[in-house]
């Protein structure tokens, strides 16, 4: 076998291949394909011959500027610098190449040919791609378990005053017990008299009103702590508990209170009656319950926009059901296709990750669950969870099992 055979065999079987392109005078007047081109394009090098367009059309239309950028300046003479576009294969798929360039010269200098290789790097982009997600979402994961830590020891930091806070509050509310029959008693003997600029007549129903209102936010804000603390801190991963889904809706909305007074005035809860206990992990069903909270809230227009979220057993399905419903300006169906895929968003403006949905999807789908998304542009969005009733695989005997019942409407 002479070294010309050979050297055809080789390239027959490259997945890479070589391309040559004469000129004259500025203008290519001829452009022959290796025989490799079919591995990597689909096409074969009579099919190029026969369509000398054929090398234009194959690449991706959001590439093929580049591609003729990169020809102009080899026609040209000049040095070309390798670039990565997409072709579109024979079958249809997309494929990545790199186009490698290098200009051959006559002994005036002018430019008579040209030869590309190019290189198949599909997989490469493709491994590329992959290593890109992984890393930001180790990112994500670094992030919110350092976020968790600094909520933790916020909450840790915010409990010591609060603690002075409420323990002296219930010592002056005593002593204003105590004080308060001897000052009625002046009032009553001697007429009304100014305390802290004010007249005692006036005053009297203030303090009262202050001490009692001091109390009520000091204990909120040792309810708010706890729940954040509990909320941030490490996850067991096991489903193994009896979860109230009324008392985990209150949780969540006792955290993005905040959030949900900033973003509505018409905010509704409606908390289903005689709702069994599923099995699952509540810590897991917050966060779900805070992201969809949340989507809902970042999702209206006006502050006066409804949310209502909504509890109810569904007796037929055996299922517990939680629906959340926004009045805000919707997906359109094109974004509504890719909602749950992993690091899609529509608020990357705003710092969206696109890891919410998809996290609480898995979440849901981890408790056996479903979670489902409806929404018209414009007219707002419906989020539905749906949870087993279940027990080591059977029904759970619902007499035993049953939340507080409780209905409950409010505004923020």
């Amino acid at each position: 076998m002479d070294i010309t055979t050979r050297y055809k065999n080789l390239i027959n079987y490259l997945t890479d291949y070589i391309y040559t392109v004469k000129i004259e005078d500025g203008t290519a007047v001829e452009t022959m394909h290796g025989p490799g081109c079919i591995s990597v394009t689909g096409y074969s090098s009579e099919d190029y011959v026969k369509d000398p367009e054929l090398w234009y059309r194959m690449v991706h239309n959001k590439d093929r500027k580049m591609v003729l950028e990169q020809a102009k300046l080899a026609l040209l003479g000049k040095e070309a610098q390798a670039i990565e576009h997409r072709i579109i294969h024979r079958d249809g798929t997309v494929r990545w190449v790199k186009n490698q360039i290098v200009v051959t010269k006559d002994n005036e200098g002018n430019p008579i040919a040209y030869d590309g290789l190019i290189n198949d790097i599909t997989d490469l982009k493709r491994a590329e791609y992959d290593n890109a997600i992984k890393n930001r979402q180790l990112q994500q994961a670094d992030k919110m378990a350092s976020l968790g830590i600094l909520v933790s020891g916020i909450a840790h930091e915010v409990n010591n005053p609060n603690n002075f806070i409420l323990l002296n509050i219930h010592l002056f509310s005593k002593i204003w017990k105590d004080i308060k029959p001897i000052l009625d008693g002046y009032y009553n003997d001697n007429g009304d008299f100014v305390l802290a600029g004010m007249l005692y007549s006036k005053v009297i129903e203030k303090i009262d009103q202050s001490l009692e209102g001091i109390k009520i936010g000091s204990e909120r804000i040792k309810t708010i702590t706890k729940n954040l603390t509990e909320y941030a801190a490490a996850d067991s991963g096991d489903l193994n508990e009896f979860v109230d889904v009324n008392k985990v809706i209150e949780t969540a909305i006792l955290i993005t209170n905040n959030l949900i007074k900033k973003s509505t005035n018409n905010f509704q809860i409606e908390y289903g009656k005689d709702i069994p206990l599923i099995k699952g992990n509540e810590q897991q069903l917050e966060q779900v319950l805070i992201n969809i909270i949340s989507n809902a809230c970042q999702s209206l227009k006006d502050n006066n926009s409804e949310i209502k979220v909504r509890s109810y057993f569904h007796r037929e399905s055996n299922q517990v059901r939680i629906n959340i419903a926004d009045k805000g300006i919707g997906i359109n169906k094109e974004d509504l296709k890719y909602i749950m895929d992993p690091f899609f968003t529509t608020k990357r403006n705003i710092g969206g990750t696109g890891l919410g949905l998809s996290v609480s999807y898995a979440i849901i789908k981890n408790h056996g669950g479903s979670l489902s998304l409806s929404s018209e542009p414009n007219l707002g969005t419906n989020v539905n969870v749906s949870l087993p009733v279940t027990k080591n695989g059977n029904l759970i005997d619902i007499s035993e099992h049953i939340s507080e019942n409780k209905t409950k409407n409010t505004g923020s």
